[in-house]
């Protein structure tokens, strides 16, 4: 079971994180005031923010959970959470091509690598599919092989399927 949102985040590391914040008021708006700064002349990505905060939080999937939870729920909360570092990390420098046989040369390994940590890990299993259904406009047998994959490795999901149906539907 996990615990409430208001202790998901190790307090002592959130004190740390917030330490040094200005405090955002209504006669002191410190949000609305920076957020066109941030977002029209950032001096950092979002990315690397987010990384940044990952690492500042440092929360491990052990502290979510009620001592005594089911083996097997910690185990696989545990490698959704490498899942997700692993999906951050793949990301985190890739630029978006409209090309998809390039942008599968470049996420392709890395998405599937994620899935077969976690094959809970939804976020990496989408941006296949909607390659895969793009790349069958021009390349299915590519297609279908990405599809298979995305089958084997989350045969709970139907999706991946039924894009082989409607690949097979086409074909005849």
């Amino acid at each position: 079971t996990a615990r409430g949102l208001d202790t998901a985040i190790d307090p002592a590391a959130l004190t740390r994180f917030a330490t040094n914040a200005v405090v955002n008021t209504d006669d002191r708006p410190i949000v609305a005031y920076r957020a066109p700064r941030i977002t029209y002349a950032p001096t950092s990505l979002p990315m690397d923010r987010l990384v940044d905060f990952l690492g500042e939080v440092g929360i491990t999937p052990d502290e979510l959970l009620v001592a005594g939870s089911d083996p097997t729920w910690s185990a696989r909360l545990a490698r959704y959470w490498i899942a997700r570092d692993r999906f951050i990390e793949a990301g985190r420098g890739v630029t978006p091509v409209t090309d998809v046989r390039a942008m599968l040369s470049r996420v392709g390994q890395p998405l599937f690598a994620v899935l077969r940590t976690s094959p809970d890990f939804r976020p990496a299993y989408d941006p296949l599919l909607k390659m895969a259904t793009a790349l069958a406009q021009t390349d299915t047998s590519g297609a279908r092989a990405l599809l298979e994959e995305l089958a084997r490795l989350q045969p709970s999901r139907p999706e991946a399927v039924q894009a082989l149906l409607a690949l097979d539907h086409r074909a005849h």
